[in-house]
Parts: C-alpha cells; sequence; structure tokens
C-alpha cells in the first residue's frame, strides 16, 4: 500500500514520486510567491544598475620582464682545475643539476616574484593598507596620486584592526569622526591626530577639493593588504623556452595597479641585487677565511724546501729528475684538482650537516659542474626567502614553518647527491694516484736528497695551486660584489586596460536576472525543507499511496460548523459534495456504509469532517447517523447543541432503547446523531463491550451511511477499537497543522492490517498556503475522472481573488 519512507528527520522531503520537477510546478512556485519574486527582481536589478553606474570594476595591468640566464663559471679558475690533460674531472663525473632534477633560472624566478616578501614591501613602500577614497552615492571612488591630501601614519603597535574614518575638510579644518568607535576629532592640517592604534597627520596637496565633497580614510594590517592584493596578482612563464616572466595584476584603480606592479617589480630588483651582494660576501669571507690557512701552510713549505737547499748544497738536479717531475706534473695538476674540489665540498657538507644553521652557502667555481651552482643558488635563495619573511614573522608562523620544512627537504637532497658527488671524486682520485705511484717507482731510483727535494717540490706546487686560485676567486668576487648588477630587466613596462568592455555590464546585468530568480526559488525551496508540517499535496504523496479522497478549504465562517446546506454553493459545500461522490465510488452502493473518521492528533478537523459529510450524503437523499464516540473530548453534540442521554448512558443501562439517544439533526430531516453522553472514566471498556456491536447491528438496519466520529488515534486506541465496525477509514491531515513525521502513524496502521481501506482527507487548506500542491480542480477519480471547478459555485469565494490569482489558476488546470 506505501511507499518506502525516507528515513531520515525530514520525512517528506524531496521531489516528486517520479524524482522530476515540472514546468508547472515551477510556473506554480513562482506564481504563488510572485510577491518575493517581483520583490527580488527590483532589487537586483537596481543593484545591477547602480554597480553598472557607481561600481568598481577591476581593471587588468599587465607587465613583462626578461630574466638573464645565470652563466657557468669560467676563466682561468676553471681552466686551471680542469687539468693538465684538458679533461675536465668536472664534466667526467657527469652534471650536478642531472642528480638534483634541478629547474632552470626563469622557474626560480617566477616562485621569488610571487613570494610574500616582494608583495609586502611594496605595500609598505606605497602605504597600501591606507585607502583614501571620495564618497560617492554608493561607496566612494579610491584615489590615489589625485588625493586632496598625504597621509603619515605613524603606528603605535605592530598589529591593528581594520578601521574607516569619515573626513570632511573645510577649509584648513579637517573633521575625522567614526561613530562605531566614538571618534570625533577637529584638527588642522598638519597637526596629529591621535589614535588608539597610530598617530595620523595630513598634508595638503595641490588638488582642489568641492564644496560638497566628504572622504573616507580605510587603514588596515598590511598582511590582510597583501593578502588581498596576492588574490588578483599572478606571474605566468608564457614559453618555456623563452626567459620572460608575464605579471598581471586586478586592481579597481587603474592607475594604483600600475604603480603597485611597478613597485613589486622595484622590490624584486632591490631584492635581488642585495642578494647578490650578500652571497658575494659571504663567499668573500669564505674565500678570507681559507687563504689565511693556505698562506701559512704554504709560507712553512717554502721555508722548509728553503732550509732543506741551503743544509745539502743543492742548487739543481739532474735532466733525468726533471724530466720525471715534467711528466708528473700533468697528472698532479688533476690530483690539485680533485683535491681543492674535495676540500671545498667538505666545507659546504659541514654547513649543510647542521640541521638548525641557516647560514648561506659560499658560491665557488671550483665545481666545475653547473649543476652543483645552480643548485647552492636555489639554496641560498630558500634562506634569503626566510631571512626576508622572519623579519615580519615568527618562527611559529605557518609560512614559516613550511619555508623550515622545504629547506630541510632540499638540504637532506644536497647532502646524498653531493655524498655520491664525493665518491665520484674520490674514484678519480684513485686513479690518478695509480697513475702517479709509476712515477714514483722511477723516482726511487733518484737518489735520496733529490727524492726529499722532489716531494718538498711537489707539496710546494700543490698549495701555490690552492692559494693562486683563491687569489684569482677573492679577486672575481671582489669585483662582482663592486660591479652587480641586476638579473632582470623590465621588457614592458605596467600598463592597464582602462575600456571595460560592454559584455561586463551584459553579465552583470545577466547575472542579477539569474541571482532575482535563484535567490528567491531558493528561499522558498529553503523553507520548504524546514517546513516540518505538511503543506503541499506533494508532501503526503511523497511517501505513501494511499490515496487522497478530499481536499476541504479553509471556512470563512467562524459562526457555524455546518457549511453544507441545501441551498449552498460556496467552494467549500462543492468540495465535501465532491467527497461524497468519491466516496460513492469507493463503497458499495447496495449496503450499509460504516466510515470511521480519525486522525493523528486533536484539533485536525474529524467533527468538522464527519458533521458535512454527513450533510452532502443526506442531500442525496441518503439516511444518515453519526455515532460521536469520541467519548473523551465529544465535539458533534456541542456542535448541533444536543444535550439527551447519549451512547454512555445506553450502554450502561439495560432500560434505555435506541430511540432514547437517536436524536434528529435541525439542519437535515435524514441526519440524526447517537451522542456520546456523559464523559465515562473507562471510555476504551465500554467501547469492548457487546451493546456497541448489537447497537452499530441495528442503526445498520435503519440508516445507509453511519459516520463514527472517534478520538484521535495518534493519543490514544479507541479509535482502534472502532476498526472492525468500519467498511472505510477516513484519515484527517489539517494543511499547516498535521505534521509531516506523524504520515508515519497512519502508513504503519494500514501496513499491519490495522486499519482497513484507509483514505486522506486534508482540511483546512489555505489558498495563501496551498501552492500547486492543492486546488480545488483536483480531478478525483481512480479512473472515474469525477471533479469539481469553480464554475458558478464559488461566486462568492472568488470575490476574494485577485484577477491575477485567477489567470494563474486557470495555467494550472491547464497544465494538469
Amino acid at each position: 500500500m506505501s511507499k518506502k519512507r525516507n528515513t531520515s528527520t525530514n520525512l517528506l522531503d524531496g521531489p516528486d514520486e517520479k524524482g522530476s520537477f515540472s514546468l508547472a510546478d515551477l510556473i506554480g512556485t513562482v506564481a504563488h510567491n510572485w510577491k518575493l519574486f517581483t520583490i527580488f527582481f527590483i532589487l537586483f536589478i537596481i543593484g545591477g544598475t547602480m554597480y553598472c553606474i557607481y561600481g568598481h570594476p577591476k581593471y587588468t595591468i599587465s607587465a613583462a620582464i626578461l630574466v638573464e640566464s645565470s652563466g657557468s663559471p669560467a676563466g682561468g679558475a676553471s681552466s686551471l682545475l680542469s687539468g693538465g690533460s684538458g679533461n675536465s674531472v668536472g664534466g667526467a663525473l657527469g652534471s650536478f643539476s642531472d642528480i638534483l632534477g634541478i629547474q632552470s633560472d626563469v622557474n626560480t624566478e617566477a616562485q621569488i616574484l610571487q613570494a610574500n616578501s616582494l608583495m609586502t614591501g611594496a605595500v609598505k613602500q606605497l602605504q597600501l593598507n591606507v585607502v583614501t577614497s571620495r564618497k560617492n552615492l554608493i561607496s566612494g571612488d579610491e584615489l590615489f596620486r589625485d588625493a586632496p591630501f598625504k597621509i603619515d601614519i605613524h603606528y603605535k603597535s605592530d598589529s591593528i584592526r581594520k578601521k574607516k574614518y569619515r573626513v570632511q575638510i573645510n577649509g584648513n579644518t579637517i573633521h575625522l569622526t567614526n561613530w562605531w568607535d566614538d571618534v570625533d576629532i577637529i584638527a588642522k592640517f598638519g597637526d596629529p591626530i591621535r589614535l588608539p592604534q597610530y598617530d595620523l597627520i595630513l598634508t595638503r596637496t595641490s588638488v582642489p577639493i568641492g564644496a560638497h565633497d566628504e572622504f573616507t580614510i580605510a587603514i588596515g594590517p598590511v598582511e590582510k593588504t597583501v593578502e588581498a592584493l596576492n588574490k588578483d596578482y599572478d606571474v605566468e612563464i608564457p614559453d618555456k623556452q623563452a626567459e620572460v616572466l608575464d605579471l598581471t595584476l586586478k586592481y579597481p584603480n587603474p592607475s594604483k595597479g600600475e604603480a603597485i606592479l611597478g613597485e613589486v617589480i622595484n622590490q624584486y630588483i632591490k631584492a635581488d641585487l642585495a642578494d647578490k651582494v650578500r652571497l658575494a660576501s659571504a663567499t668573500l669571507s669564505y674565500i678570507d677565511s681559507r687563504l689565511t690557512g693556505v698562506a701559512n701552510d704554504l709560507s712553512a713549505i717554502e721555508d722548509n724546501l728553503e732550509k732543506f737547499k741551503k743544509n745539502n748544497n743543492i742548487a739543481d738536479i739532474d735532466e733525468q729528475s726533471k724530466a720525471l717531475i715534467a711528466n708528473q706534473s700533468t697528472y698532479d695538476q688533476s690530483l690539485n684538482a680533485v683535491d681543492v674540489q674535495r676540500s671545498v665540498i667538505a666545507d659546504l657538507e659541514k654547513i649543510l650537516n647542521d640541521p638548525n644553521s641557516h647560514k648561506l652557502l659560499p658560491e665557488m667555481a671550483a665545481i666545475p659542474d653547473p649543476g652543483l651552482s645552480t643548485a647552492v643558488a636555489q639554496y641560498n635563495a630558500m634562506i634569503l626567502e626566510r631571512e626576508r619573511e622572519s623579519i615580519s614573522a615568527t618562527d611559529q608562523n605557518p609560512y614559516i614553518t613550511n619555508t623550515d620544512s622545504q629547506i630541510a627537504n632540499y638540504r637532506s637532497v644536497l647532502l646524498k647527491s653531493i655524498a655520491a658527488y664525493k665518491s665520484n671524486l674520490l674514484a678519480s682520485r684513485n686513479e690518478l694516484v695509480g697513475k702517479n705511484k709509476s712515477f714514483a717507482d722511477q723516482l726511487s731510483a733518484v737518489p735520496l736528497k733529490a727524492r726529499d727535494y722532489l716531494d718538498l717540490t711537489r707539496q710546494q706546487d700543490l698549495e701555490n695551486t690552492l692559494y693562486l686560485f683563491l687569489l684569482e676567486q677573492k679577486e672575481t668576487t671582489d669585483i662582482a660584489e663592486k660591479s652587480t648588477v641586476e638579473s632582470a630587466r623590465i621588457f614592458d613596462p605596467p600598463k592597464s586596460i582602462y575600456e571595460i568592455s560592454i559584455l561586463i555590464y551584459l553579465g552583470v546585468i545577466l547575472g542579477c536576472l539569474v541571482a532575482s530568480f535563484l535567490v528567491p526559488f531558493g528561499i522558498v525551496k529553503l523553507r520548504e525543507v524546514l517546513q516540518t508540517r505538511i503543506l503541499s499535496k506533494s508532501d503526503i504523496e511523497n511517501v505513501t499511496e494511499i490515496p487522497v479522497v478530499g481536499e476541504i478549504s479553509h471556512s470563512r465562517d467562524k459562526d457555524t460548523q455546518v457549511v453544507v446546506l441545501e441551498n449552498s454553493r460556496t467552494a467549500i459545500s462543492e468540495q465535501f459534495r465532491a467527497l461524497r461522490t468519491n466516496l460513492q465510488y469507493l463503497s458499495g452502493l447496495s449496503k450499509s456504509n460504516v466510515i470511521l473518521v480519525t486522525s493523528s492528533v486533536s484539533g485536525e478537523g474529524k467533527s468538522f469532517v464527519s458533521l458535512n459529510l454527513g450533510a452532502a450524503i443526506a442531500l442525496s437523499g441518503k439516511k444518515v447517523v453519526f455515532m460521536e464516540l469520541d467519548l473523551r473530548k465529544p465535539k458533534l453534540s456541542k456542535y448541533l447543541n444536543v444535550k439527551s442521554a447519549g451512547f454512555t448512558s445506553y450502554v450502561l443501562s439495560d432500560k434505555l432503547k435506541l430511540e432514547d439517544i437517536l436524536q434528529p439533526v435541525p439542519f437535515s430531516e435524514g441526519c440524526f446523531i447517537v451522542p456520546a453522553g456523559d464523559v465515562p472514566p473507562n471510555p476504551a471498556e465500554l467501547l469492548l463491550g457487546a451493546k456497541l456491536e448489537s447497537l452499530i447491528d441495528e442503526l445498520k438496519q435503519r440508516f445507509d451511511y453511519i459516520i463514527i466520529d472517534s478520538a484521535p488515534v495518534g493519543l490514544i486506541s479507541d479509535a482502534l477499537l472502532l476498526e472492525k465496525f468500519a467498511d472505510m477509514t477516513l484519515y484527517i491531515i489539517r494543511q499547516n497543522y498535521t505534521y509531516k513525521k506523524q504520515l508515519s502513524l497512519p502508513i504503519d496502521l494500514t501496513e499491519a492490517g490495522r486499519l482497513k481501506k484507509t483514505y486522506f482527507v486534508v482540511n483546512d487548506i489555505s489558498t495563501s498556503k496551498a501552492g500547486y500542491g492543492y486546488g480545488y480542480g483536483y480531478g478525483y477519480g481512480y479512473g472515474y475522472g469525477y471533479g469539481y471547478g469553480y464554475g458558478q459555485y464559488a461566486a462568492d469565494d472568488n470575490n476574494n481573488s485577485s484577477k491575477f490569482s485567477q489567470f494563474v489558476k486557470k495555467i494550472f488546470k491547464k497544465e494538469s
């Protein structure tokens, strides 16, 4: 009988039973809530129009810079360390960049250009967290170089909250107010305006001030300003083969946007120059420390050689020794190059092995592999970026901790790669040592004094080579420091597109039109989702197949409970006649029909529906009797003003007959009532008695219809005790009164077989809440297609309906 129910809290959520949403439903929703849709339509159209006139669309500012690649080490050092044979040890070992997978310079520079430090520097330099605007009808036009005054701000604390001040100027007098913080200050240009977070000094410019001009000053945290600008700032690499970077910024004030982007580029160039100077200084410091040690070692070796020559009277060695030394010097140079590289690598490794060190690595040309130079440069760039950010942030800042994590990961990879590089260097050194061994064997035949002399000469040659290399590097680095130039130049200066496309305004209007429909539609649907009471027919049909056989509108006559009379032609009376007709199709015509009327709770209109349904049936020539068996809270006798003995007296007395309790109903000759009588202490026990069954049997002989007005089934079990006597059950649901979750009660009872032939009757339908779910033109039927419309019968109700509502209802009929 019933559909599978939704187990969620909102029992009746969802679309119709087929999961679709028809055009008629959409039109009905709009028509029923036309006032809401009209209000939002007007508001959005006005808002869109005002935005197009006074709004501030963001202009696109673009620029391009050319990044110059850093060259590989060149000159004397490179050739010196390549060995006499001309075969570079670094070349034999392979490219260091292949080990690390290092990106090109343009990718590195793109990441640097997007660093927070550059935008932060631009914000501080241009004081972008202080915004001056001239008020217009909606908000304000942001001023930049065209402001009539300059603002000098002196902060009293590092962290500030965003504040906005209203500024009125009269001659040389400034009136600054902020009603939220109770600020009301009058000052002169040039005088300090003392505020809790900072002091302001306003200085007059040459820009004229109109008689009715009014200004605002908004001062916010630097961090929030940087965050807002970064959302509209981007750096792209248009061509992977080129070394050009495209910078774009979106900003509502084009001239200010150009200045912002220009300052970001300026901050980048200044930072690049400063970083190069710092790296050169760090390299010079390292070279100086190494030169001191090498000079001392070289001096000691030269002293020993001089003493050896004096003590042994050696002026020269023979030609054979000279030839051996000449041949061995070629391999000594290569061996010296490897030892120098091992020394530099050891120094780098020593710095990297300290996890807490944020010391810059010296950039040396001793390693001929350009990949290592690039790797060191990238590591130093990360260190420099961290130092810049740490100026305005603590070590616990998420950005700092993330940078530290990246540095640690890169350090780990660098150390592993250096270890592999050292292993290759050691293999090369062993190979060179093996070749030198043959010359050493030949030198063993040389006299002892000559051999000692040769050893001292070789040591002197090694230290002298290293000393000359360090001197050359110092000179090269010193020159580079003093002649440092930026590695990037402006390829295309910042410029903005000053014209706004008409498509933007069309997009705004179209967006407003769409929003004017979606917003109220969403409100209506949200209201339906949050609605816990039954409002529309779909609320019932979505969860059960128990049919709705009647829809009764709200009765406007509060003085009488009987709305179905012989000459009545109101809409509600026709609805009861429609209900009567539907019941005739559902029940047999050749026998008495016992109709049980119940509901979930009190107040849903059981007595009202019973009374008027009986009246409608009586008008068709049938004899009807009402049994008032809501013994705990009887209402029928109250409505009909019947005060005689009733059912309770009949059951408890052996003397009373049916004629003693059967009372005629004043509004119809064919209707009678068996009132409840006095409220008993044990209603359930009275309904279980045998006299009830005999009473109903007797009534069946005398009447065509028996309408039992019972107690609510959701509160007590009286109605279930009467169900065995009923041929059908009318379950009353009241619009905007019955809870959706209460539908589970009749569904469960019907599925369990405790209610037979259950049908729903929806009562008290309000036209203001019915929407598309209920309508008086609903065609009942089960294949019979019977229904009532308004027509001439509902003329008295239609007087209060608007022409718009009547037109919409006609549309609904056509759609259905």
